[in-house]
């Protein structure tokens, strides 16, 4: 059986991960043909070696060939990647390829699915039963049957409803026997063997090698087996027959594939080329065989549908010629060939094909033939706008293949930051900026948002930055008003027709401890890894927060509001939905909500607020937090057309909704949240106000605070509807299911902001879009690196993110870490580990632990510990000592056992460190500068280590010193 392949490295490889142009040129001028991976199964033959005219050792069973396998994000298709191999002898995983040369995929297809190719055509060789299985929505199957012996028959789809409580019953019954004969044969694997394959035959005597005991578990096992089998459609299968598990998925009707176990008790072979998408298999029931594979039977429950199939529904055809399917997920074609060529004009999509009978030569615009050996796959570039297939010889027939492109969470999410960054690029961000601070950090943050203008708002650079200080925490409400109050007193003519950007900073940021400490008390200067473009600076969390607020700025204005957006603390948000698409008509509201759909869980009911939004795009009502039977039924009382939105929390209020709360509320002393009630006043009547005074302990402690408070909101409301003479609006945006937010607020979601960008599925790819690191081809170890960095090539680091790092000498290998603008000497990172803004020459950091800025000579950070090294007494300019701050990230270091006492190792409490980092005497820039210098000695002796200039640490020094 052939080896299973590996990157080798030649100069046609070195060139085309470095994106050559003639190296391009030259993987875009014929189809490419990938190598397949032949995979060994029980249920296994010789018959995928026969069809590709291989030899293989004679008891090889090979029971799945993958022949286009590159998508990392998938467990299967990346343990069985597909490899180019390469005229000048090198190799590439058919993934790097990808990466390398996205222009083989298509823009549309790199946009929806980022750089890998979900589409995962496979060859089957069954000659006994696969296990009862599902999959998740969206993803329907073909398969098209290559040979059959006579008789041959697929279980697919449901003879009867599926009763649910009984399966779970059964398969529960059948574990317990299973693990009583697994006990029975565990030092026996040729029993083991045996029993399975009575098991999955029609059963019967005599049964082997069993006592009465082990006789009777497998009789009730097998009986289990028939009953379960039973249950579903034997559709008849033989050459050339073509079956669509296709059915509409219960929860949104996407197709997607309905129960099936392929191939037949009997034994009789089926030899199938399946075409899926690639991604989990939801196994139900593995007939009993042993050893026991894992279930996921619940998984697969919420997947399947529970209604009687239509077993001829399946039949796409039952005899060879001509075929073609599109279900949204893929298209397929079966098309005979002779010597006259067919021509096929090009989709601007990559096509899988496949030689199911004959040889077959495809040619391209370069006019340079690719032959298709019977059996083989090739994949032809989205770029070829035509191309022509015909049998090298007499005839052959080929099957065609195409990933259809969908409205993917990817895509949505990443159309908007397009949007976003054009917004910033074409100046139309918003011209007024309102930053709400604590007291003693509006000058650092004015400042360093305004070093940042022409990144976060308008390329123009014509934004005016005004802060405002809390003296005193006063919340959301009445703190607004104050800086409201603030900027119509320092600014002479606000724009009165335009929507302003207002963000609410305030906060000690405990649950972030150690690192608002390390911050200098800032929580919004945690860093996040999101540029605005490739060339600019890592934006901070409150920056980033800003930034994505441009999109909804954008879109106020166009729909004709006029106000101040607020957003709420350093979360930045990107709708999935369109804002430009929704057609907003919003010159007669009042405010504005932002919300987004979700699955309705009691963890989201006891913790968010909700927005009922009625069918005009309007707020009916705000609902407080509850249990989630209690939610339910008061969503069941909203009238039909109503949907629950989670409510996001920023809101747009106009000039006139500002001025009536002036009015309202401006005498007030203390604390007021916006979302701490106001919405819900708003929004009902007298009765239901009352009902949630009864109900809700928050709202009865706010009237004892403010016992008015319900009156002076109705006078909000009748001063806004004396103004317009029209009833009070409040409008909500729908930001759709898949809105992005990012969260910096504790520790663990701070490492996973990070983390997530070494990911192979979707969150991740979005995660290096943020970053701009998207078109960064992995090396050939997987590993992303990027600008001045610098890691060993022995392997040691394997599918990592380097960025702006040194790292001399690994100890161990290291898998999925992160390192960004950080150097270290002797490591060794467990998986997971993220490293930022470090320096330090002998590093141990366990899996998923998180190291910030950290600067010692040797230093060991514990599996999900967080690490980072402040100065003793930040206020001393004459010396810099140093002391090492951790905690455990699966704590919360903000809760006042935590937070007021000093948790061992570290020196002092939070709280305490809190006060002393937060001192304003000496600029907190300057103590960056200081500390910055300290990192010299650790630098030089790691550039000396790989062989760097040491004018290569002064530049690096002087690239990373403050600015703002």
């Amino acid at each position: 059986m052939p080896h299973a392949m590996r990157a080798l490295d030649s100069a046609l490889a070195i060139a085309i991960r470095r994106r050559e142009p003639e190296a391009v040129a030259t993987l875009l001028r014929s189809a490419l043909q990938p190598t397949a991976s032949l995979v060994p199964r029980p249920w296994g033959g010789d018959a995928i070696a026969a069809h590709k005219q291989l030899e293989i050792d004679r008891d090889d069973t090979i029971g799945e060939s993958f022949e286009l396998a590159a998508a990392p994000s998938d467990g299967e298709a990346a343990a069985f990647g597909s490899f180019v191999e390469l005229p000048d002898g090198g190799s590439l995983p058919l993934s790097t390829v990808l990466h390398a040369c996205p222009e083989i995929l298509g823009a549309a297809h790199v946009e929806a699915y980022g750089h890998e190719l979900p589409l995962l055509p496979k060859l089957l060789d069954v000659h006994t039963l696969l296990s009862l299985q599902a999959h998740p929505a969206g993803r329907p199957e073909l398969y098209v049957v290559i040979d059959a012996e006579p008789g041959a028959t697929i279980h697919l789809g449901l003879s009867r409803p599926l009763d649910a409580e009984l399966l779970v019953r059964r398969v529960a019954e059948g574990t317990a026997l299973q693990e009583r004969l697994a006990a029975g044969c565990a030092e026996d694997p040729t029993r083991a063997r045996r029993w399975s394959q009575w098991l999955l035959s029609d059963g019967g005597p005599p049964l082997p090698d069993a006592t009465s005991e082990q006789a009777e578990d497998l009789r009730a096992l097998a009986a289990i087996n028939a009953e379960l089998r039973a249950g579903m459609h034997a559709i008849p299968v033989a050459p050339g027959t073509v079956i669509h598990n296709a059915v509409p998925h219960p929860s949104d009707g996407l197709a997607s594939s309905t129960l099936h176990a392929l191939g037949n008790s009997a034994g009789r072979r089926v030899l199938a080329l399946e075409l899926r998408l690639a991604g989990e298999t939801l196994r139900v029931w593995d007939h009993g065989r042993l050893p026991a594979r894992a279930l996921a039977l619940r998984e697969a429950l919420a997947n399947l549908p529970t209604a009687v199939d239509d077993p001829s529904s399946f039949v796409v055809t039952a005899s060879d010629g001509p075929v073609a399917i599109d279900n949204g997920v893929f298209t397929a074609e079966r098309v005979p060939l002779t010597s006259d060529p067919v021509v096929r004009s090009g989709t601007e999509l990559a096509v899988f094909v496949h030689a199911l009978r004959g040889r077959i030569t495809l040619r391209g615009p370069a006019d340079v033939a690719t032959v298709i050996e019977p059996g083989h796959s090739a994949l032809v570039p989205a770029t070829w706008p035509q191309w022509s297939a015909q049998a090298s010889e007499h005839e052959a027939v080929m099957m065609l293949a195409s990933a259809c492109i969908r409205p993917t969470r990817l895509a949505r999410r990443s159309r908007a930051l397009a949007q976003l960054r054009h917004v910033v690029a074409d100046s139309h961000g918003p011209r007024e900026v309102l930053l709400v601070a604590n007291g003693g950090d509006g000058p650092l943050v004015a400042a360093r948002t305004a070093a940042r203008t022409q990144l976060l708002f308008r390329a123009d650079g014509r934004t005016r930055i005004t802060a405002h200080e809390e003296r005193s925490r006063r919340g959301q409400l009445l703190g607004l008003l104050d800086a409201v109050a603030h900027l119509r007193a320092q600014v002479p003519a606000p724009d009165p027709g335009g929507v302003a950007l207002g963000i609410m900073l305030p906060g000690q940021g405990t649950r972030l401890s150690p690192l608002t400490q390390r911050l200098h008390g800032i929580k919004p200067f945690a860093r996040m890894p999101i540029r605005s473009h490739v060339d600019a600076p890592w934006l901070d969390a409150g920056a980033a927060s800003l930034w994505s607020w441009g999109l909804v700025t954008q879109a106020l204005a166009r729909a004709g509001f006029a106000g101040v957006a607020w957003k709420w603390g350093d979360e930045p948000q990107l709708p999935s939905e369109s804002l430009e698409q929704l057609a907003l008509e919003l010159r007669s509201v009042d405010a504005v909500r932002f919300g987004m759909r979700v699955q309705l869980d009691e963890d989201l009911a006891r913790n968010k607020e909700w927005l009922l939004r009625d069918g005009e795009g309007r707020l009916a009502a705000q609902v407080r937090r509850r249990p989630l039977a209690a939610l339910r039924e008061r969503l069941a009382q909203a009238p039909v057309g109503t949907r629950a939105l989670v409510n996001m929390g920023s809101p747009a209020l106009s000039h006139a909704f500002i001025d009536a709360l002036a009015a309202a509320f401006g005498d007030r002393d203390g604390w007021l949240d916006v979302d701490g009630y106001l919405f819900e006043a708003l929004t009902h009547d007298e009765a239901a106000w009352a009902a949630e005074i009864a109900r809700d302990a928050g709202l009865r402690a706010l009237l004892e605070q403010c016992p008015d408070f319900y009156a002076r909101v109705a006078r909000v409301r009748a001063q806004l509807e004396q103004h317009r003479g029209a009833p009070l609006a409040i409008a909500v945006i729908d930001f759709g299911a898949d809105t992005y937010w990012g969260d910096m607020g504790q520790l663990s979601r701070a490492r996973d902001a990070h983390a997530v960008l070494a990911r192979a599925d979707d969150d991740g790819e979005f995660a290096r879009r943020l970053a701009c690191i998207d078109d960064v081809v992995p090396d050939r170890f997987g590993n992303r690196v990027v600008g001045d960095s610098w890691i060993p090539g022995d392997g040691s680091l394997r599918d990592s993110v380097i960025i702006d790092s040194w790292i001399a000498r690994p100890r161990s290998t290291t898998r999925r870490a992160v390192v960004i603008d950080s150097e270290l000497g002797e490591t060794q990172l467990g998986d997971g580990a993220v490293v930022l803004d470090t320096s330090v020459w002998a590093l141990d950091a366990d899996a998923d632990a998180f190291v910030f800025a950290a600067l010692a000579p040797a230093l060991q950070v514990a599996a999900h510990h967080v690490h980072t090294t402040m100065p003793v007494d930040p206020r001393d300019a004459s010396a810099l000592t140093l002391e090492q701050w951790c905690f455990d990230m699966r704590e919360d270091p903000g809760s006042p056992e935590h937070y007021r006492s000093r948790v061992p190792p570290n020196p002092a409490s939070f709280a305490e460190k809190f006060a002393q980092m937060r001192q304003r005497e000496r600029d907190p820039e300057a103590i960056e500068r200081a500390l910055l210098g300290a990192r010299r000695p650790w630098l030089q002796r790691i550039a000396a280590a790989i062989g760097l200039d040491p004018a290569q640490v002064d530049a690096r020094l002087q690239g990373r010193a403050p600015r703002s």
